[in-house]
């Protein structure tokens, strides 16, 4: 008797109708099973439908995207602040970052040492002044030919690159300011024995090698290999021409100048080659410039504090994105090779020129011309 009684509440609930009635007779008669209807939704007190929750509901691929970035963002925002604190700060000097015209001038060395010791008595195989000025747009790196002939104070005349030898970074900017009537109150070491992780991080660099370089370079490749248990023959040079250098090579190729590849003239320019490259790859995107930081800052030792870093940042990007420009001085054929009484190779120029051109070309924008190319 039960089943009858549900089934004549199934049947109350089936549709009027007369096919309904007929396709459910014919069911019973072949024994089939009668679907039964869905059970209606309860409805609340308040007279309104309840919801159905719908599970596994997808995200729209707008704010997927969205998502992502903020995610992204987040992200690059924390490793930045993270390279912010895994440098060397030397606050021996502490002063505020200095602004002179829109300019903000900053001693750039790079030394070679196995100790990350920046101190007195590391040689600085490059001098350059960075100069980043917020009215141009643009961070323009000026290369000092270490060999220049210039009065170190308490040294007397002696060899640019010997200032920092003598007295450490403190004496090299006070060097480059007597000469060159400049006001630099900072500075930024880079430990070059790193350098060829930080070339890594953005890919490589590539060159022109002619034989002479080939040969030169692959010498101190072959030392830095045994020094470093790495293998000779997978990272020297095999050929010379127009290729591409992976870290240890551009590093080592920046350094040479012996063996008839042109001496500290040409050594300075096969650095700001392999400079300008490294520096235009690091901002083509975030990804590469943090990948060029993660490598750089490591090997940093400065004196510039956490908020001068900050301060140059924004003063860096006053214009957007700024672009790259790199000088040497002196200029050819402003200058000759020239020895010392006590058999001492040096360059020598007039000051007074020198000291122009550097102060045209940094606060008045105007492009260095050599003698020989205006002619």
């Amino acid at each position: 008797m039960k089943p009858k009684k549900q089934r004549q509440e199934y049947d109350d609930n089936i549709p009027d109708s007369y096919e309904e009635r007929m396709r459910r007779r014919e069911l019973r008669l072949q024994g089939q099973e009668i679907p039964y209807p869905e059970e209606p939704q309860p409805v609340p007190p308040s007279g309104k439908k309840l919801r159905r929750r719908r599970s596994g509901r997808k995200m729209p691929l707008r704010k997927k995207i969205k998502l992502t970035v903020l995610i992204l963002l987040l992200l690059l925002v924390l490793d930045a602040v993270r390279l912010m604190v895994c440098y060397h700060y030397d606050n021996t000097n502490a002063a505020a970052l200095s602004v002179n015209d829109g300019v903000v001038n900053i001693a750039l060395f790079g030394v070679d040492t196995r100790e990350n010791d920046s101190s007195i008595g590391t040689r600085a195989d490059a001098m350059m002044i960075m100069s980043v000025s917020s009215k141009t747009g643009k961070i323009k790196l000026i290369s000092l030919m270490r060999d220049s002939y210039v009065n170190v104070p308490g040294y007397g005349m002696t060899k640019l690159g010997h200032a920092y030898s003598y007295g450490g970074p403190q004496l090299a900017i006070q060097t480059i300011n007597e000469a060159f009537d400049m006001d630099i109150s900072e500075y930024i070491t880079v430990n070059f024995g790193e350098m060829a992780a930080i070339i890594n991080a953005v890919g490589g660099v590539r060159v022109n090698v002619t034989k002479a370089e080939r040969k030169e370079t692959n010498k101190y490749i072959k030392e830095y290999c045994n020094e470093n248990g790495l293998s000779y023959k997978r990272n020297r040079i095999k050929k010379s021409g127009e290729q591409k250098l992976n870290g240890i090579q551009a590093m080592t190729y920046g350094r040479i100048r012996k063996g008839n590849t042109g001496g500290d003239w040409m050594r300075a320019e096969r650095q700001s080659v392999v400079l300008n490259q490294v520096f235009s790859k690091a901002s083509s995107n975030p990804i590469t410039l943090l990948r060029f930081l993660n490598g750089l800052m490591p090997n940093v030792t400065t004196s510039l504090s956490r908020t001068d870093f900050l301060r140059l940042g924004l003063h860096c990007l006053r214009r957007g994105m700024p672009s790259m420009e790199h000088a040497r001085l002196p200029l050819d054929g402003e200058w000759e090779y020239s020895t010392t009484t006590d058999g001492m190779s040096i360059i020598t120029f007039s000051d007074a020129v020198l000291t122009t051109h550097l102060h045209e070309y940094i606060y008045d924008d105007i492009p260095l011309e050599s003698d020989d190319t205006s002619s």
